[in-house]
């Protein structure tokens, strides 16, 4: 049951008690939403967001009432294990589709000014109905404040016809003399292999494009979308890339999207 992405390892942990039914499956980070591509970087930078999708397998359904009763518990824990913060939420859902499975995510809002350093988090289920418990420990890092992507919204499917809207955050740009950023950002659409553009890319300027009002001396915090129609079935790769001109720093996102046809009848 352990898995290894590229960064952070995921334990799971059997808790004290009889042998165990339940499990806890298919912990994956991802990009801002449950059907969000898969996260495979998980070293962050203050003011992003670390989005953890999992499964629940074998919990125990109440036969009178046809639901489960269930309790999560988030920590999250510095290097030194010490616990920095805990939130306990009840659960009560009905497995309408049969089964013995429930869906569950957590998010970890990372602050502009928590320190650097290495991190975890652990996700206790205590499955009130069954009497058994299961947890998952998930290691990730916080690097120090530059220039990035935080608060990527990207759902790894989609549909013909659906408006797609690719979403994050600028922190920590580079400021001139008048208190404004020179960076270049630029989407793409990319065919599966991410090697061929299969529309033109899409630019934005600033500050040209800032959005009136803006004061990145008081928080050098930018959220930006890309919106992208959906035309047609496929698999293709988001490309973004942002690049600060006073710095000379260039990053990029890169994730797959597919786009999945719904069967027609007859």
């Amino acid at each position: 049951m352990a898995r290894l992405f590229s960064v952070g390892l995921l334990g799971i942990l059997l808790l004290p008690g009889v042998s165990s039914a339940l499990e806890i499956k298919n912990v994956r980070p991802c990009y801002g939403v449950p059907l969000g591509a898969t996260r495979h970087d998980v070293k962050l930078i203050p003011g992003d967001v670390l989005f953890i999708t999992y499964d629940i397998e074998g919990l125990k359904v109440d036969t009178q009432t046809g639901k489960a009763n269930y309790l999560t518990t988030l920590e999250l824990l510095d290097s030194k294990e010490t616990v920095l913060f805990k939130k306990e939420t009840p659960n009560e859902s009905s497995p309408q589709l049969g089964g013995t499975r429930m869906p569950g995510d957590l998010f970890i809002n990372t602050g502009r000014t928590q320190k650097p350093g290495k991190y975890k988090i652990r996700l206790t289920v205590n499955d009130r109905i069954g009497k058994e418990s299961k947890a998952f420990v998930y290691d990730f890092e916080l690097l120090s404040p530059t220039f990035g992507f935080v608060g990527v919204t990207a759902p790894a499917v989609g549909f013909p016809g659906q408006n797609y809207m690719a979403g994050f955050a600028l922190v920590d740009m580079s400021l001139d003399k008048n208190k404004q950023p020179l960076v270049d950002v630029m989407m793409r659409v990319l065919d599966q292999s991410g090697t061929k553009e299969v529309t033109k890319p899409i630019y934005s300027s600033l500050p040209k494009d800032l959005p009136e009002d803006t004061n990145l001396e008081k928080e050098n915090f930018l959220p930006m979308q890309f919106p992208i129609y959906l035309n047609r079935a496929g698999t293709f790769m988001i490309e973004i890339n942002a690049a600060d001109k006073i710095a000379n720093k260039k990053i990029q996102l890169k994730y797959p999207v597919t786009v999945i046809d719904v069967p027609g009848g007859k």
